[in-house]
């Protein structure tokens, strides 16, 4: 269930600090018998190769108080708290000091990994006040200072709650400051005066609410967020169905997990100071359900975000759930309008026909300049709502749409003879009593989709080219599935958009696949390309807002993304708005990129010269 990309967080590997004997007058060991002290040893052995699942099972077989700690702590380097709180807690100040100081640090470990901020940092102000072993009280030191650094505002008002130590409480309101805005540090150091005027020397009070008076009103854009500390692990659950062996559904969760890996992988390699863990449950409606497995997720493993589920269906029945545990949820594949609805830990990595039909309008507008614009799509079809949203955006955007069609084509027999006569570019092969006064279009929206879509284009076209149409063409990604004779290719300009595009020439698209294929051994496909783009969203953006509990509210504020086959743009929403657009020509279809863009690498090249 749980696969694991790193070693743990940083609790202080200092197994060769205890000199383990048989007479436990030192080091906190006294085994039983000769073979307990081997069993011993083999443990220690895994520890030290981070093989840390088998090393807690045997520590978790010997009773001695070193064995505990190493129990705790190889439980919680593969995740689980519960248990590596259970071991670490039976160590008590009556064993060796060591031991428990050691055991106590990493206790502060577990409390941080599940959110006891005020309680972690409590047993690290106990640590780092005490002298005796300077490598632990350093350690301590730095991690306390991290803390306070890190946490978001509402995590320091637990953490205030949390603790029973007066100094930790004053440390985290002192702390907050730094990412405060005036009147919001006024308020609070009103309201928590009158505690602290009992308690915090009146000079270091004084000396805060100076402070306080040249805070600034409003946080800049280049605010930067407090720094995680070292060695932080984030914790990211995966949820992909249960399929039979070599179906569709298998291959897809397959190829989506892989490049989840691979994502986890790179981001592990190449930063040193932090790590992401991915634990991957899969469900079914028998054994685990989504529902269940979400609860598992939340109260088991306590992960910061989650890969999946799949598809929309299985992601409005967990939908509540995410918001209950505030757990962001990002399903790589669902595009139900109303999934996110007032849902805001829910993010929709494809887009849904209202923001495809968003977005193809902004493009039609925008970058291709159109005024006047018609529309194609099918009643009987949710396609209907990619139609509206570009009919929609494109009048608030100034341009008029002339002409609306929306039809049940297959009750039609796929018959548009009564449509594509407005478009036609010569009126000599149209009947001008019943098709009077046609205006020109700059494009025509076809927004089709199901079977018999590409038929249905197809069948336009044609009509569209008898009567000399010269409107340009505007699809979504039916388009692509279409069958275009050279000649249709050159007569007509034709843009679509796409979910989907890669260029295989593109560095960064040829050392992923080359790196997936070394990790499977197979060639990635779609669905291996857009695990390792959503992963690596992910992942980026944890790593720039520090603290996953951000994800919530700046996720969606991220800067677009260009992944190696998808590009991801919240644009300040919950659902991605970044699509591909491309052009067909004659001989290829090409990405296509604004003028202002071509200049710039234009600029480049020759700078490179």
């Amino acid at each position: 269930e749980t696969t694991s990309t790193g070693p743990d967080f940083n609790a202080p590997n200092r197994d060769n600090e205890h000199s383990r004997t048989n007479d436990g007058d030192d080091n906190g060991n006294d085994f039983e018998s000769d073979e307990e002290q081997e069993l011993f040893e083999k443990a220690m052995s895994y520890y030290r190769d981070a093989v840390y699942d088998s090393a807690a099972t045997l520590f978790s077989g010997i009773n001695t108080p070193e064995a505990a700690l190493f129990a705790g702590k190889s439980y919680f380097a593969i995740s689980d708290y519960t248990l590596a709180g259970h071991y670490l807690r039976g160590i008590t100040r009556d064993h060796d000091p060591r031991i428990f100081d050691e055991a106590r640090y990493t206790r502060a470990l577990v409390d941080f990994q599940t959110g006891q901020f005020g309680r972690s940092l409590d047993i690290l102000r106990g640590i780092k006040s005490r002298h005796a072993y300077q490598n632990l009280h350093r350690d301590a030191e730095v991690l306390y200072e991290e803390i306070l650094g890190y946490l978001t505002t509402e995590q320091r008002r637990v953490g205030f709650m949390q603790s029973e130590s007066t100094q930790v409480r004053f440390d985290l309101l002192r702390y907050g400051f730094d990412h405060m805005v005036k009147s919001e540090a006024v308020e609070l150091m009103g309201e928590l005066r009158p505690y602290y005027e009992a308690t915090v020397d009146t000079n270091v009070l004084r000396a805060l609410e100076r402070r306080v008076e040249r805070l600034p009103d409003t946080l800049p854009a280049s605010h930067e967020f407090g720094k995680a500390p070292a060695g932080i692990v984030y914790d990211i659950g995966v949820l992909l169905p249960e399929t039979e062996s070599g179906s569709r559904e298998w291959q897809i969760s397959r190829s989506l997990y892989s490049g989840y890996l691979l994502a986890a992988e790179n981001f592990n390699r190449n930063n040193d100071d932090r790590r992401i863990r991915l634990h991957h449950l899969t469900t079914s409606n028998d054994s685990l359900t989504h529902e269940a497995a979400i609860v598992r997720m939340a109260w088991t493993l306590n992960v910061d975000a989650i890969l999946g589920p799949l598809f929309s269906d299985a992601a409005y029945r967990i939908r509540d759930h995410a918001e209950n545990y505030e757990i962001p949820v990002i399903p790589p594949l669902a595009n139900a309008d109303t999934l996110n609805i007032s849902h805001p830990y829910l993010y929709q990595i494809n887009p849904t026909f209202e923001a495809r039909g968003i977005a193809m309008a902004r493009f039609a507008v925008n970058e291709l300049g159109m005024d006047t614009l018609a529309v194609i799509t099918q009643s009987n079809q949710p396609v209907v709502r990619e139609a509206q949203a570009f009919r929609n955006e494109a009048e608030k955007l100034g341009a008029k749409i002339l002409h609306y069609f929306s039809e049940d084509f297959e009750a039609l027999a796929f018959e548009v003879d009564h449509i594509t006569p407005w478009f036609a570019g010569d009126k000599r092969f149209i009947d001008e009593d019943e098709f009077p006064s046609i205006k020109p279009v700059d494009g025509l929206y076809i927004s089709v989709t199901g079977a018999g879509s590409d038929q249905l284009i197809e069948l336009i076209l044609n009509d569209l080219q008898a009567t000399r149409s010269r409107v340009t063409i505007l699809g979504n990604e039916e388009m692509a599935h279409v069958e275009l004779s050279d000649a249709r290719r050159q007569y007509f300009d034709i843009y679509y958009s796409n979910f989907f595009h890669r260029d295989n020439d593109r560095r960064e698209t040829y050392h992923f696949q080359n790196d997936y294929q070394a990790l499977t051994g197979s060639r990635a496909d779609n669905f291996a390309h857009l695990g390792y783009d959503v992963a690596t969203f992910l992942f980026d953006s944890i790593k720039t807002l520090q603290n996953p509990a951000r994800i919530k509210s700046h996720l969606r504020h991220r800067p677009s993304f260009d992944g190696v086959i998808t590009n991801i743009d919240f644009r300040s929403t919950h659902v991605n708005q970044g699509l591909h657009f491309l052009k067909i020509e004659r001989d290829e279809t090409v990405l296509y990129i604004p003028e202002k863009e071509e200049e710039e690498e234009e600029e480049e090249d020759t700078d490179d010269d």
